[in-house]
């Protein structure tokens, strides 16, 4: 019975807690419980952080907890044995009544006096070891707010973290969203020039055209090339802007741009062909 108090002593001791929270094995038992997910690394490293916080904070307190109780059991103590001495006394006393004779009056005399003596001596240690265990109490109190403080403290930074990568996700999103709008309008104009050139070609050339037959033509050829240039600006910029937010984008976004040059390119050279074309049907 003995041993298995002093095992359980021993558990619910702070050293112990404190021993068993800051023990890699415990670490690597916390690691294992996280979910394997199909999520980013930076986002594991953060929740398994946040999840060693909280587990030394609650053997913190498991120790602190231990601590209070081992210091409620040494004052159950003390007042068991000032219980104890109490009823020698009382004891002594009813003897010291009922004996006769000096001889045995002075035999009792000194027993009371190493009986006072010892139980002098017990209650000197008792109430050093309860100096000591307040002190240590204490002690241990501040560590533990001091530890709180500091474990808040990374807490608040490590949420702060969270924010920004959400934000910096918002962000991306809000990029894509635009660059999907750009890349939609670039479509839409590919097809109506590309339209209107197939009109163009369709076209045959009379001999006898008037002049105001061929103006509405080079307008319209002006105004294709208008809305080339306006496009291949705006995708530039939007390109430009995209580096600029976020450089995770840059091959992508460099891609995309080698693409739209590459439809630049070749709407440019359609247009100018058959611009050529037209123009040599025009002086023949």
């Amino acid at each position: 019975m003995t041993l298995a108090k002093n095992r359980q002593n021993h558990i619910n001791s702070p050293n112990w807690c404190l021993a068993r929270a800051s023990s890699p094995a415990s670490a690597v038992e916390l690691a294992g419980l996280e979910p394997q997910a199909s999520i980013p690394e930076f986002q594991l490293v953060l929740k398994n952080d946040v999840e060693l916080i909280r587990a030394q904070l609650h053997a913190q307190t498991e120790a602190f907890q231990a601590l209070s109780h081992s210091i409620t059991l040494l004052e159950q103590e003390s007042n068991y044995q000032q219980g104890r001495i109490n009823a020698l006394e009382e004891e002594v006393k009813f003897a010291a009544h009922l004996s006769r004779g000096a001889k045995f009056d002075e035999l009792i005399r000194k027993k009371i006096q190493e009986l006072w003596k010892t139980m002098a001596k017990e209650v000197e240690e008792l109430q050093s070891s309860m100096v000591q265990k307040q002190s240590s109490m204490e002690n241990l109190s501040q560590d533990v707010l001091e530890s709180k403080k500091i474990l808040w403290e990374e807490l608040e930074s490590v949420q702060g973290e969270l924010r920004r990568i959400h934000q910096k996700l918002k962000d991306q999103e809000v990029d894509i969203t635009r660059n999907l709008v750009s890349i939609k309008k670039m479509q839409e104009n590919q097809m109506k020039c590309t339209k209107f050139l197939t009109q163009l070609r369709g076209k045959v050339p009379d001999g006898a055209l008037e002049e105001k037959d061929h103006k509405p033509g080079t307008e319209e050829l002006n105004e294709i090339w208008s809305a080339v240039n306006t496009l291949r600006n705006s995708i530039m910029n939007n390109s430009t802007w995209s580096e600029k937010r976020n450089s995770r984008m840059k091959d992508r976004g460099s891609r995309q741009q080698r693409k739209t040059n590459l439809v630049d390119s070749n709407l440019s050279d359609s247009a100018l062909h058959q611009h050529r074309r037209s123009s040599s049907e025009h002086s023949s």
